[in-house]
């Protein structure tokens, strides 16, 4: 049991921590979040179907952030996600920055959505799970899964703060390309 427990953790870590750092942006509870899905999954290594561990472990961490937010509700969680590179040119430089501004408002973007906007959005567009895992994971249909995916992409396209750092985006890349 033991061996397959731990064959468990190591093919599902980096999943549920992605997961969980989209969700929460902060890498220490990401991790935390990690080791709750994995302690649970400890706990209840003989009451579930072991084929359906990749969803079942999912469906977990889902709930898990869930939980997070809602005791750190009033805690502000704001992340370094990237550090300008100091070796490269003023250009690559202030391009980076943007780069990495676009990035953040993208990442802030997504975790103002509500669920399960976000957590639909992060499943599919960020770790490329599949309509079927992300039905099993949130426990809806497959249209539900895509009306939800379709209406999440459209509340980011709509976000002014993330429209005007895309904006700003594609006009440096003309001005690059040009200049």
């Amino acid at each position: 049991m033991l061996t397959q427990y731990r064959q468990a953790i190591d093919t599902h870590r980096q999943r549920i921590f992605s997961f969980a750092h989209y969700s929460l942006r902060t890498r220490e509870d990401a991790e935390d979040v990690t080791q709750e899905v994995f302690i649970k999954l400890w706990q209840h290594w003989q009451k579930f179907d072991h084929g359906k561990l990749g969803g079942w472990l999912m469906r977990v961490a889902h709930n898990a952030v869930i939980d997070h937010v809602r005791k750190h509700k009033n805690a502000s969680q704001i992340d370094d996600y990237a550090e300008v590179d100091a070796q490269g040119q003023e250009h690559d430089v202030a391009r980076e920055r943007d780069s990495q501004a676009f990035q953040q408002g993208l990442l802030s973007a997504i975790k103002s959505l509500d669920d399960p906007f976000r957590a639909i959005i992060i499943l599919r567009d960020i770790q490329g799970a599949s309509y079927a895992e992300i039905r099993e994971t949130l426990d809806m249909s497959e249209s539900q899964v895509k009306v939800y995916l379709h209406r999440g992409r459209r509340k980011l396209r709509a976000n002014p703060q993330l429209r005007q750092l895309f904006d700003a985006n594609v006009a440096q890349a003309a001005e690059s390309q040009a200049g």
